[in-house]
């Protein structure tokens, strides 16, 4: 006689939703799958570790390709243009490329001669704040001029050659490297696109093609609409500190310009600086009007400008931006919180492409 095995199974629970090792006793299949699903989370994990760790070690690599994708996505409608109209795609790519060049050192050279040149005054107005503060509410801030002296202390006089020669020679690199991707992005993209999809056939060619379309679609509206809203910002709070008479207002707009480029916490810095050095120059009073002038002028050019300019919010949400600005800075320092906020809004509109191409399946259950 054949001896079937005998299972007890719960009430309501079928057959088919049981697994049996081999001693024969039944596992509930909301286990099994939680095991399969926390299985793969741990991959991804290492996984995700791993690529990590490699990014730190290419910093220079990666923060420069990443910053030639974000360049070629500004400059890529106006290479079109050109090209259209029968001039050569390598000499427009070539100019937008030069005209890139020339307005971002200019902004840097003339932010750079502002500071410099003012920077006694905005050295004695911080230590106005930090005296007022502490008299009135014990709070102390380090002054430049502690910050500076700290920076040049210790270590033998080739030692502090070395670190800044160094780190200009990296700079220099990375600039010509990220400009020189640029323009080769700029001429050859559109080969190289295609040389990649060719690695890929059938469906998985198409969803990889649309989700790469919407990614750069999506990089190129978010640096054009964050330019807008940057300028926007610069000169609404800079001509209110004009008429305000805060002093170094023109030093604080083009900062304010310059630090609206980090999302949310590069706004927020600027405009916290600005309000400190109208709380020293003018007292509170003006340092409350400056406080308000900040909060409505970016909060029209997040919420009016910036939509407007972009057609659509990006496709990440407040939180997201600013983890995504966090993680990117403590992994490559300025480079990465102004790059990790394109990537991930570049991933999120691939995912989302793909996953509407797919019928919008929900993740798991359904």
């Amino acid at each position: 006689m054949c001896q079937a095995a005998l299972v007890w199974h719960p009430p309501g629970m079928a057959a088919e939703e049981l697994r049996s090792d081999p001693d024969g006793r039944a596992a509930p299949a909301w286990l099994v799958r939680a095991a399969d699903v926390g299985g793969r989370l741990l991959v991804l994990a290492v996984l995700v570790w791993l690529v990590a760790a490699l990014a730190v070690e290419l910093t220079l690599v990666l923060v420069a390709a990443l910053t030639a994708l974000l360049l070629a996505g500004v400059a890529a409608p106006a290479v079109r243009w050109a090209s259209g109209k029968g001039v050569p795609r390598w000499v427009s790519a070539g100019a937008a490329v030069l005209l890139l060049l020339l307005v971002v050192a200019g902004i840097a050279l003339g932010l750079a001669a502002r500071i410099s040149a003012q920077l006694p005054q905005l050295r004695d107005a911080l230590d106005r704040v930090s005296t007022q503060l502490s008299e009135r509410f014990g709070v102390s801030m380090p002054s430049l001029g502690d910050l500076a002296g700290s920076g040049g202390q210790g270590g033998s006089g080739v030692g502090q050659l070395v670190g800044p020669a160094q780190t200009l020679l990296e700079a220099v690199l990375g600039v010509f490297l990220a400009l020189a991707l640029a323009f080769l992005f700029l001429t050859s993209g559109p080969g190289m696109w295609q040389w990649l999809l060719g690695k890929f056939g059938g469906r998985l060619r198409e969803d990889v093609d649309a989700g790469g379309r919407a990614a750069w679609g999506t990089v190129g509206a978010y640096v054009r609409g964050l330019t807008v809203v940057a300028l926007f910002d610069a000169v609404g709070i800079g001509v209110g500190l004009l008429l305000l008479g805060v002093p170094l207002a023109l030093s604080l707009a083009v900062l304010q310009f310059v630090a609206s480029y980090i999302p949310t916490i590069g706004a927020f810095v600027a405009g916290g600086l600005a309000v400190l050095v109208a709380y020293g120059a003018s007292g509170p009073g003006t340092a409350a009007l400056v406080l308000a002038l900040v909060v409505v002028v970016q909060q029209i050019g997040n919420d009016v400008i910036e939509p407007y300019v972009m057609k659509s919010r990006l496709p990440i949400n407040a939180a997201v931006v600013l983890i995504a600005v966090t993680a990117g800075g403590l992994l490559w320092g300025i480079a990465g919180a102004l790059l990790f906020v394109p990537l991930v809004a570049a991933a999120s509109a691939a995912g989302h492409e793909v996953w509407a191409r797919h019928g919008s399946r929900p993740v798991a259950g359904g």
